[in-house]
């Protein structure tokens, strides 16, 4: 795991780069997860990010960007897990879809699992972040 300290826009970001996923957090309430594109997300891996997301936020409240790689999976255990325990802080979650196949994985976890925080799918990143920035207006943040 390797911790990094690098200047985004005006403010700095904690960057923490994993075997299936790179996680930053801008220090403004908003928490990004980029997932490798051939990552299978297995429950073990959920409760790592979820270690650093935390670290990284102190729990404070925030919104996930969380951008899907071209054929990222996740295993049954993981999207259970993923969409029934909030993580402390967490206000919503956009995911950013880049193929069919992960289109409709998603689909699955929003309507079959439902997860206990708000969770939208997206096209464009800046369509995500303007629904987040929503959320964090709604919430005091923005």
């Amino acid at each position: 795991m390797l911790h990094l300290s690098v200047k985004i826009g005006q403010f700095p970001s904690k960057v923490v780069r994993l075997d299936k996923a790179v996680i930053s957090y801008n220090g403004k309430g908003l928490l990004k997860v980029v997932l490798s594109d051939d990552a299978e997300i297995t429950y073990e891996d959920v409760l790592e990010q979820r270690r650093i997301a935390a670290e990284l936020t102190d729990n404070k409240p925030h919104v996930v960007l969380a951008i899907a790689g071209r054929r990222t999976s996740a295993t049954k255990e993981a999207r259970e897990f993923s969409s029934q325990n909030v993580p402390e802080g967490r206000l919503a979650e956009a995911i950013l879809i880049k193929s069919l196949p992960v289109r409709l994985m998603g689909k699955f976890f929003i309507n079959f699992h439902k997860p206990n925080v708000p969770t939208q799918m997206f096209e464009t990143e800046s369509e995500a972040m303007i629904w987040l920035n929503q959320r964090l207006f709604e919430s005091g943040l923005g």
